[in-house]
């Protein structure tokens, strides 16, 4: 890299506070620091960010110069929406950090794999994501709502629930998350059955869950589960891998929670799942079109628990996002391999 200035671009809004660009320069004499910014008081922060948008997005219209010439001059960025065409705004881009896990945003977005290392910030969210999980299946097992209903009509009803310990939970895509909700699921006396693209091969290591599968056995892995989790990235392979054919594959009275993507999970073959038995219910955090618009019959649909996209805790995320990046800026002034890097073939993405 020499000894040329690095031009570090914060292009997440939270991060252009004077903290964090003062901690950015520290790090290295080279370096200096630019944001990317948006107009004052627009939307920005509920715009689902898994595919890329045109330049200037329609949250930055009146700062559009100023985005432009940054995006020219940046050779790292830490971003979570990207533009379309992202080499022609970025020519001068060698690292591209996400802030989340997916990175199909930038995918699609034309990321130059031979120009570009591209990282993301699997394990961040990992704890807190993992918790809503446990506390979603919680909340349907020991019926919990049922329980508020018949307090506020008065009604001195039992509610029992079942037994978490001793239920089956399978994780589709034993990353970062994945490993968090079975070692939290494991805790509480669960046997965890696990995806993973490596399974099956020498030496693979099975995490917290008591068996893995390869990809190409899932539906084997679902035909065992009282609960199947989906927390697989977004790519090319995994689009509708939760389909009608896997909801048939399923045991009657399976609950699935979504907090990957909503692409994973085929909605429109929730509602015969429900209806059928074969669902008894359905956490969902994630959709295909989001946000979730209001004709959905997901939204009015029993043993249905929606959120809006909403599975991680904010109250510490960006501090720990920025502890992640500020350890690969350090890493990449120095020449040194950088954490959490992805294998975009791998993946799927060309």
């Amino acid at each position: 890299m020499g000894s040329d200035t690095i031009v570090v671009c914060l292009g997440y809004p939270f991060l252009m506070e004077e903290h964090f660009i003062a901690r950015t320069r520290a790090i290295d004499p080279r370096i200096e620091v630019i944001g990317l910014p948006v107009d004052e008081g627009s939307d920005w922060l509920t715009v689902p960010p898994d595919r890329p948008f045109e330049e200037p997005p329609p949250w930055a219209t009146g700062c559009a110069t100023a985005r432009r010439e940054a995006l020219a001059r940046a050779e790292v960025l830490i971003q979570l929406h990207t533009p379309d065409r992202l080499m022609e705004h970025m020519p001068r881009l060698r690292w591209l950090q996400g802030i989340g896990a997916g990175v199909e945003q930038f995918a699609a977005a034309g990321v130059s794999q031979d120009q570009v290392v591209v990282t993301n910030a699997s394990g961040v969210s990992a704890g807190s994501i993992s918790e809503f999980v446990i506390a979603r299946l919680l909340q349907i097992w020991k019926r919990f709502p049922e329980a508020e209903h018949h307090q506020r009509q008065y009604e001195y009803i039992r509610t029992y629930g079942r037994s978490f310990t001793g239920s089956v939970i399978g994780i589709v895509g034993l990353g970062s998350i994945g490993e968090a909700v079975a070692q939290r699921a494991r805790a509480m006396g669960c046997t965890v059955l696990g995806t993973r693209r490596s399974a099956g091969r020498p030496g693979t290591d099975l995490g917290s869950a008591h068996e893995l599968f390869a990809p190409d056995r899932l539906h084997e892995m679902l035909a065992r589960c009282d609960a199947v989790v989906v927390a697989a990235p977004a790519t090319p392979e995994t689009h509708h891998m939760i389909d009608r054919a896997a909801f048939n594959a399923m045991k009657p009275a399976t609950v699935l929670v979504n907090v990957a993507r909503g692409a994973l999970v085929d909605e429109a073959a929730i509602p015969d799942a429900i209806a059928s038995g074969q669902l008894a219910a359905a956490a969902l955090d994630v959709f295909e079109v989001e946000p979730l618009p209001k004709e959905s019959p997901l939204w009015d649909m029993p043993g249905v628990f929606i959120s809006a996209h909403s599975s991680v805790s904010v109250d510490r995320y960006v501090d720990d996002i920025f502890d992640l990046f500020e350890d690969n800026l350090r890493r990449y002034a120095r020449g040194e391999p950088l954490h959490n890097r992805v294998d975009m073939q791998a993946l799927g993405f060309k």
